[in-house]
C-alpha cells in the first residue's frame, strides 16, 4: 500500500528541506495531492528516501509512552491494560512451568541413572557414586523437589 505523507514527513525522509521538496511540487517534478506526496512518487525523485527518518519510529514511542502515563494516572489502571497484561502474565507463567516440569523430568531421570549406574559398579566406584547420588537427591530436596 502507498502510503501518503506530509510535505515534512517527505522532507525529514530524503533529509532535504521542505522548502526544496514544495519548489518540486511546484515545478511538477513531484505530484503531490492536497498537500501529501505518495511514497511511491517520493521514491522515484528521491531512491535513497529512507523511511525510518521520517520520525515515524520517534511518533510511535511517544504515542506508546503517553498510552503507559494513561495507564497510570491517579493510580489507576487501564481494565483493557490490565487484562492484556494479565493474559501475557499467564501465557509467561505456562511456559515458565513447561520449563520446570522439564527440569523436574532430568533431574528425576538423572537420578534413576545415576543410581542405575552404582548398582553396575563395583564397591569403590560404587562409593564414590554414592557420594554423588547422595549430593544430588539432597540438592533437589533443597531446591524444593517433591
Amino acid at each position: 500500500m502507498d502510503r501518503l505523507l506530509s510535505v515534512s514527513q517527505a522532507a525529514r525522509m530524503v533529509g532535504v528541506p521542505r522548502r526544496l521538496l514544495q519548489l518540486h511540487i511546484q515545478e511538477g517534478r513531484l505530484s503531490a495531492f492536497e498537500g501529501h506526496i505518495r511514497m511511491s512518487e517520493l521514491h522515484k525523485a528521491y531512491p535513497q528516501a529512507d523511511s525510518d527518518r521520517s520520525g515515524m519510529l520517534e511518533k510511535v514511542n511517544r504515542i506508546r509512552e503517553a498510552a503507559l502515563f494513561k495507564s497510570t494516572r491517579d493510580g489507576r489502571r487501564d481494565p483493557e491494560h490490565l487484562a492484556t497484561e494479565l493474559q501475557r502474565t499467564r501465557v509467561e507463567m505456562g511456559r515458565m512451568q513447561e520449563e520446570l516440569d522439564g527440569y523436574r523430568l532430568l533431574a528425576s531421570e538423572t537420578e534413576q541413572r545415576l543410581l542405575e549406574l552404582q548398582a553396575r559398579c563395583d564397591e569403590r566406584q560404587a562409593m564414590m557414586l554414592g557420594t554423588l547420588v547422595g549430593w544430588f537427591m539432597n540438592q533437589l530436596k533443597l531446591r524444593g523437589k517433591k
